[in-house]
C-alpha cells in the first residue's frame, strides 16, 4: 500500500482526475454499446411495434435493413412466423451499432478542429460532457431515442480530442512519468468499460432499456461533475509540465497496453505541422516504401476491425438468443473483452520483454499476423461452439464456455494488433509526416466499425450462425496468410 501511495505522489494530481473522468465518460459509452443492438433488434422484432411511435425510426430502420417497418405498410403480412422481421430487425441493429461506433470516430476530427480555433480545449471538454449527458439523457426516452443518440455522438466529437490534449499537456517531452501516466489513464478506461455493461444489463433486466441509457446519463453526469471541480489542479498542473523535467528520458511510447480502443488523434497536432502540402507530398515519395507499409498496416486495420467489432452487434444477439447464460444479462458479455484486457495485458506485455531480453522479440508485423490469426482462431471456436444451433430459429443453448474462448483468443489478437499496429506506423513515419500517419491509422477504425455494419447486416441471411462465424474466420485467416506474404519484404525494407 506505501509503494502504490508513493508511486501515485510522483504523478501529477490530474492525471487522477483525468483518469475518473475518463472511467465515468467509457462507462456511459460502454453502456450505450452493449444495449444499442439488442434494443433496435428487439424493438423491431415486435410485430406491435410502431416503429412511427419513434423520432426517425422507420427511416433509419428502412435504411439500415433495405427493409419496410412502417405500420401501414403491408412488407410483413405475409410473415406468420416472424422469421423475415427478425432477419431484417437483426441487419437494422447491426448497422444502427456499426453507424455509431463509426461516428464515435469521425465526430472528434470536427471538434478538434473546433476546439483549437474557437473553443479551447476545457470549454470544447465541457460544452461535449454536458451534450453528451443530455443525449444519454433524452435516449432514456423511446419517443427521441435517436436524437438522443446523435447528440451522444455530437458531445463525445468535442470531448474526446479535447482530454487527449489535456492528458499530453500533463507531462514535457522526455519525461519518465508519461508512460505510467498513460498507463494508469488507460486502466481507468478499461474499469470503466468493465462495469458499464454489469450496471447496464442489471438496470435494463428490472427497470427496461429506458433506465439502462439513464444509466449512462448519470455515468456523463459523474464524468462532467468530477472535471469540473477539479479543473484547477488539471490548469495547475498543465503549467508545470511545461516546465522541463528533473530527469531525462526518451520519448518513446512503446507498445501501449490496456484499452486498445484508440484515443482519437488531435488534430491540434496535425494543424501545427509546419509542412506543406506539396512539402508532404515530396516527403511522400522520398518514403514510399514506408508510407506504402503504413498503408498495408492501415488497411489491416480496416480488416481486422470488420471482424472485432461484430463483438458489439452479432455477438451480442447471438448471446441473447442462442447462449445459456444462466439467468444473466446479456449485456454481462460486454463486460468480458474489458476485463480480459486488463487481466492480459500484463502477460502479453512482460512475454514480449524476455523476449526482447532474449533478443528474440518478433518483429512488429509478425505480431500483427500472429493477432489476426488469433482473432480467426476466436471465430473458429466459436462456430464449432454454434453447431448443435441448426437455424436462429432454434431453441438451442450452447454453453456460455464457447463465448468465454471466443473473447479470449479475441483480446489477445487485439492486443497483438491495435496497440503494436500504432507503435509501428508511428516508427515508420518520416519527420513531417507522423501525425498524417497517425490519421491514417485512425481513420481505419472508422471504415473498419462503418463495413463491420455491413458484414453483420448479412449474419439473419446464413442459415446457421455457424455459418456465419465460419465465415469470419476465414477472413480473418485470409487477413493472416496474405500478411504472411507480404510480411518477409516489408520487415525487409522496413525494419522499424
Amino acid at each position: 500500500m506505501r509503494a502504490m501511495t508513493a508511486f501515485a505522489s510522483t504523478q501529477p494530481r490530474a492525471l487522477f482526475a483525468l483518469g475518473f473522468t475518463e472511467a465515468f465518460e467509457r462507462f456511459a459509452y460502454y453502456a450505450t454499446r452493449a444495449s444499442l443492438a439488442l434494443y433496435v433488434a428487439k424493438t423491431l422484432s415486435d410485430p406491435e411495434f410502431d416503429c412511427a411511435s419513434v423520432f426517425a425510426m422507420c427511416a433509419i430502420a428502412n435504411a439500415a435493413s433495405g427493409c419496410d417497418f412502417d405500420r401501414t405498410s403491408a412488407y410483413f403480412a405475409n410473415d406468420f412466423d416472424g422469421t423475415r422481421r427478425r432477419t431484417c430487425a437483426e441487419a437494422a441493429s447491426a448497422r444502427a451499432y456499426a453507424w455509431y461506433a463509426a461516428a464515435t470516430y469521425a465526430t472528434p476530427v470536427i471538434g478538434g478542429v473546433l476546439a483549437d480555433c474557437a473553443l479551447g480545449a476545457h470549454r470544447s471538454a465541457v460544452i461535449g460532457a454536458t451534450i453528451m449527458a443530455i443525449g444519454y439523457g433524452v435516449m432514456s426516452r423511446a419517443r427521441w431515442f435517436f436524437v438522443g443518440l446523435a447528440l451522444a455522438c455530437l458531445g463525445n466529437g468535442a470531448f474526446k480530442p479535447s482530454m487527449s490534449t489535456q492528458l499530453s499537456a500533463l507531462y514535457a517531452k522526455g519525461d519518465p512519468r508519461r508512460d505510467q501516466g498513460f498507463s494508469i489513464f488507460y486502466c481507468c478506461i478499461n474499469v470503466g468499460a468493465f462495469f458499464s455493461p454489469l450496471v447496464a444489463g442489471t438496470v435494463r433486466v428490472y427497470f427496461g432499456y429506458g433506465a439502462a441509457f439513464a444509466s449512462a446519463a448519470i455515468g456523463m453526469a459523474f464524468a462532467l461533475a468530477i472535471y469540473t471541480t477539479n479543473r484547477r489542479d488539471i490548469v495547475d498542473s498543465s503549467v508545470r509540465a511545461r516546465e522541463p523535467p528533473t530527469l531525462g528520458m526518451d520519448d518513446d511510447d512503446g507498445e501501449l497496453a490496456m484499452d486498445t480502443t484508440p484515443l482519437v488523434a488531435t488534430p491540434a497536432v496535425a494543424m501545427s505541422s509546419s509542412a506543406s502540402l506539396a512539402n508532404m507530398v515530396d516527403l511522400t515519395r522520398a518514403h514510399a516504401t514506408a508510407m506504402t507499409a503504413t498503408l498495408i498496416v492501415c488497411l489491416v486495420g480496416v480488416a481486422f476491425s470488420v471482424v472485432y467489432e461484430q463483438q458489439g452487434s452479432t455477438l451480442m444477439i447471438f448471446a441473447d438468443e442462442h447462449v445459456n447464460l444462466h439467468g444473466m444479462p446479456t449485456e454481462f458479455i460486454a463486460a468480458l473483452n474489458p476485463a480480459l484486457v486488463l487481466a492480459l495485458t500484463p502477460v502479453v506485455t512482460m512475454a514480449w520483454e524476455r523476449q526482447s531480453r532474449a533478443n528474440a522479440e518478433p518483429h512488429q508485423l509478425t505480431k500483427i499476423t500472429i493477432g489476426c490469426g488469433l482473432l480467426a482462431l476466436s471465430y473458429a471456436i466459436l462456430m464449432f461452439g454454434a453447431l448443435p444451433v441448426d437455424s436462429h430459429a432454434s431453441p438451442v443453448r450452447v454453453s456460455l464456455i464457447w463465448i468465454v474462448l471466443n473473447q479470449v483468443f479475441l483480446t489477445a489478437g487485439e492486443l497483438f494488433t491495435f496497440p503494436v499496429a500504432l507503435s509501428y506506423i508511428s516508427k515508420l513515419a518520416p519527420e513531417g509526416l507522423l501525425s498524417a500517419n497517425i490519421g491514417l491509422w485512425f481513420g481505419s477504425y472508422f471504415f473498419g466499425n462503418y463495413f463491420s455494419g455491413l458484414l453483420g447486416s448479412t449474419y439473419p441471411t446464413f442459415a446457421t450462425p455457424s455459418g456465419f462465424f465460419a465465415l469470419l474466420a476465414t477472413f480473418a485467416g485470409s487477413l493472416c496468410f496474405a500478411l504472411v506474404l507480404v510480411s518477409h519484404p516489408l520487415r525487409r525494407r522496413c525494419p522499424a
